[in-house]
């Protein structure tokens, strides 16, 4: 049988299968015992970046420790790696440099449309890329003014399998 349980603090509603005197929020961290006595937050003296049941993570902003709860990526490193482990920045230098052969494309991942840029450019001796150029060099300039989560969202996990601007 799940109880449900009400967070004194945020207010969200979750269930636990257990019975339990005391009880972990698992939106906001909040520690209360059932009958509704809110415990202060626990501050570990030694450690500063660890409050509230967040941890600073070195590149991908706050992360929530036991909840499996993360916050949207926060970094300007445009050379960071982000969840993905892919750099924008490098992929938007490939593109910019290496662009009418798709070697961008191969570095996301994405081989189809890497297969398409690199035979339009061979097959076409040429003629074709500068048109394949003009794209990818677009595609770099944008992929460096965009946001982490942007890109993220458009080339890395994009909703189609094809992704031009």
């Amino acid at each position: 049988m799940a109880n449900v349980y009400k967070c004194p603090q945020c207010g969200n509603a979750f269930t636990s299968q257990q019975e339990v005197s005391r009880v972990h929020c698992p939106y906001c961290g909040n520690e209360y015992d059932t009958a509704g006595n809110q415990q202060p937050p626990q501050f570990n003296q030694g450690n500063t970046q660890q409050q509230y049941g967040y941890q600073q993570q070195q590149q991908y902003g706050y992360q929530q420790q036991q909840y499996g709860y993360q916050q949207p990526y926060r970094s300007n490193d445009v050379f960071a790696e982000g969840p993905s482990g892919k750099s924008r920045g490098i992929a938007a230098l490939l593109a910019i440099f290496l662009g009418a052969f798709g070697i961008h494309y191969f570095y996301l991942g994405k081989t189809t449309p890497g297969v398409v840029f690199l035979v339009a450019t061979l097959i076409s001796c040429f003629i074709l890329s500068a048109v394949t150029g003009i794209v990818a060099l677009i595609q770099g300039i944008l992929m460096l003014c965009m946001s982490q989560q942007d890109f993220e969202n458009k080339y890395v996990n994009p909703a189609v399998s094809f992704p031009l601007f």
